[in-house]
């Protein structure tokens, strides 16, 4: 009798556990990256090296010039005629070129300097989806962390970007780049 009230009580808490277990993964909604990352051959070796690093500090520029708030140099990472593209969750996408991404820039880094808030964009993956002799394609994640007045540190949200690229006259620069993070990052 004792055997089989055991044997009861362990399948009823087992039951449980299934049925608990399978409620909450109902109700979990998996992290979605706000781009479909195209297919492609990750091992295939056909590009030239000499792009390939210099495509990856192009990306490491975008992240320490902004963060230093060294925007001439930023907006000379873009071509004249590049598209910037921000998805933030619960607001409207915006895509912005020319005078227009050079002025929003300037004024929200203007504002933003007067936070007392010391932003880092850590990228940390690149995905390279494409890469041929004059045009690239990529993907990156990476994190965005705060440093507010000196003495809190946070980190803000993940990083989504996708970014294409040309090379022109031996210079690669970004003619399209959609930054996605997964929160709104504030101000």
């Amino acid at each position: 009798m004792e055997h089989h009230l055991a044997n009861s009580l362990a399948s009823a808490l087992l039951g449980c556990t299934l049925a608990a277990t399978s409620l909450a993964q109902a109700q979990t909604t998996p992290p979605q990256v706000p781009f479909k990352v195209p297919a492609f051959a990750a091992g295939k070796a056909d590009f030239d090296v000499a792009d390939r690093l210099a495509l990856t500090n192009l990306i490491s520029a975008y992240s320490i010039q902004i963060d230093t708030f060294n925007l001439d140099a930023w907006f000379d990472l873009f071509t004249a005629d590049a598209v910037f593209v921000a998805r933030e969750p619960g607001r409207p996408q915006v895509e912005l070129g020319g005078d227009r991404f050079r002025e929003f820039t300037r004024r929200r880094f203007t504002a933003f300097g007067k936070t007392g808030n010391d932003r880092r964009h850590l990228i940390s993956t690149i995905l390279f989806v494409e890469q041929n002799k004059d045009t690239a394609h990529a993907v990156m994640f990476g994190l965005l962390t705060n440093v507010k007045d000196a003495k809190t540190f946070t980190a803000v949200t993940n990083l989504n970007y996708e970014g294409w690229f040309a090379k022109s006259n031996g210079v690669w620069k970004i003619t399209r780049w959609v930054d996605a993070p997964s929160s709104n990052p504030g101000e």
